[in-house]
């Protein structure tokens, strides 16, 4: 009959299920964002930038919420140690997870290895040239003078950085070995001619093998992190203790004396003892330049022998003074008072003669031009009394932090859909336009640090910029490799990237062993570093395509 159809559409409605005209397909009940495949080129081109510019903000408020945290001063060593470089691989290692999760993981999976590769070698280009661009300073005596205010020629000068980041880079070298893990076994089977398929089969348990051994590297590189942030916690109070007048030098002498009990402490070299005593002389030595020429005139000395309680006859100043001036060249510099210092401190008798007889009255303490700067309450809250600020801080950091990951998680897969969608239509791998795109996109916000860092042009604040860019790459080869790994594992795909592996690990080599090796950097160094970041794209291209690897 006429309403027999009508019947049946209703039985089938009372049944659950509905015409095929009217369903609707699961994927597109879930997802919100628009197939890529679907777009024009300049509708992708628009999506593709909006993606970017919510996950560059989505990194900018997981920046600004970690950086809140420094606030607080009961979790401000962790949040430097262990958030900040956790949340920072977030953006990076959710585009990595989400290229693995696809119907076609295999292929998608190259824009996770372009974000990883482009991720690690931007960091260590980029903001590395840009550092040493703004924040070279003339020489003087052949080493960078960051206290000189001479003219700076348009290539001229260079900079300089503390020790720790030989030590860091030595730790960057040492997590691209977890690269090997996985590349070896899969460079044999590559050889031998295996199918994808047998070599995933054949790459399952290694890769298993490989996440485990990222684990424990990533939790290792956290717990040096953690370590590294509060070694020196009680000389940094003790310096504070200083800087207003509560300590005097003899007293400080004494803590490091007293300061030796714990076995990290024992394992302490003569230089590193050295290294510390620098940190607590340098206050002292600027009361005493009087002048301020940055050396200390026998006229200077009287105020130093009060401190360590020596008798202040003319005769014992001048052969102090004498004693002092190793290269005899009638001033005492920064070192040379060290030394001094410290051949005081090594002496028991001098410590006791100076603990019972230095003065009691200090002297204010000038400010120091490299001193960091403090991180400033935010306007709104610095009225607040100081449980309430810690209070909406704390809030304030969560929320941010909050939202950030969770903008990252949600715009992650589009914009991994986004990269794949040009790779195919301009027929190159989507590892090049990830390599390209997705680093600008989930790190610019450090193109911006590393310039703020670098304008104040002091040896501290660089250091502090480098050390991030060196740490992030650690970041990358424990905590995001660890995730491809995991992706093979579970996903069973093959590691099918060979050529991407050696260039990455290739630049980090370059790069780690010339910041080893350099005791400064000028411009030429800055523009060898910039040329790394097409270099690496070069290498692949040319391992790929005249040397036929993976």
């Amino acid at each position: 009959s006429s309403f027999a159809p009508g019947i049946a559409s209703a039985k089938s409605l009372q049944q659950g299920s509905a015409p095929a005209s009217a369903r609707v397909v699961p994927e597109e009940m879930q997802s919100p964002f628009v197939e890529p495949g679907e777009l024009n080129n300049t509708q992708l081109a628009f999506f593709t930038i909006v993606y970017a510019v919510v996950l560059y903000q989505s990194s900018g408020l997981i920046s600004g919420g970690s950086e809140l945290l420094m606030l607080v001063p009961s979790v401000a060593a962790l949040v430097g140690s262990i958030v900040l470089p956790i949340l920072g691989a977030v953006p990076d290692g959710m585009m990595v997870l989400f290229s693995g999760v696809g119907p076609n993981a295999q292929e998608t999976v190259a824009v996770g290895v372009g974000a990883l590769a482009g991720s690690t070698v931007m960091l260590l280009t980029f903001p590395w040239f840009i550092c040493i661009v703004y924040g070279r300073v003339p020489f003087k005596n052949g080493q960078p003078d960051f206290a000189g205010k001479g003219a700076l020629k348009f290539c001229g000068g260079g900079i300089s950085y503390e020790k720790s980041i030989k030590s860091n880079c030595k730790l960057m070298l040492l997590t691209t070995v977890l690269y090997a893990i996985i590349q070896l076994p899969a460079s044999r089977l590559e050889m031998a001619g295996s199918s994808t398929k047998a070599q995933s089969k054949a790459e399952h348990g290694v890769a298993m093998f490989g996440l485990v051994a990222c684990v424990v590297a990533f939790i290792g590189y956290l717990a040096y992190c953690v370590w590294d942030a509060t070694e020196d916690k009680q000389l940094a109070e003790v310096i504070k203790g200083i800087e207003k007048k509560q300590i005097s030098l003899a007293a400080a002498l004494d803590f490091i004396l007293h300061t030796k009990g714990s076995e990290k402490e024992q394992s302490l070299t003569q230089n590193k003892q050295k290294q510390r005593l620098k940190l607590i002389c340098k206050p002292f030595f600027r009361t005493y330049d009087v002048n301020k020429d940055k050396t200390l005139s026998e006229d200077e000395l009287p105020l130093l022998m009060a401190d360590l309680g020596f008798r202040q006859s003319s005769r014992r100043i001048k052969a102090t003074f004498n004693k002092q001036d190793a290269n005899k060249d009638g001033v005492v510099s920064f070192d040379e008072f060290v030394e001094f210092v410290y051949g005081v401190m090594s002496d028991s008798d001098a410590m006791k003669n100076a603990l019972a007889n230095s003065r009691s009255e200090l002297s204010p303490m000038p400010a120091d031009d490299d001193e960091e700067e403090e991180e400033e309450m935010p306007d709104d809250i610095a009225s607040l009394p100081v449980k309430q600020q810690m209070k909406r801080v704390v809030l304030r950091s969560m929320w941010m932090m909050g939202l950030g990951t969770a903008m990252v998680l949600v715009f992650s897969d589009p914009m991994v859909d986004c990269l794949s969608e040009w790779g195919t239509r301009l027929g190159v791998s989507p590892f090049y336009v990830s390599f390209v795109l997705a680093p600008f996109a989930s790190n610019a916000s450090e193109l911006l640090s590393a310039y703020t860092y670098a304008c104040k042009k002091t040896e501290k604040n660089l250091t502090t910029s480098l050390s991030t860019l060196v740490g992030a790459a650690c970041m990358n080869n424990t905590f995001v490799l660890g995730i491809f790994l995991a992706l093979i594992y579970v996903q069973g795909l093959a590691w099918e990237f060979t050529a991407e592996t050696i260039a990455m690990v290739l630049i980090q080599w370059l790069i780690g062993l010339v910041a080893i090796v350099s005791k400064k950097q000028t411009m030429v160094h800055a523009v060898l570093i910039l040329l790394c970041y097409p270099g690496c794209l070069f290498i692949v291209w040319f391992l790929e395509n005249k040397m036929g690897l993976d």
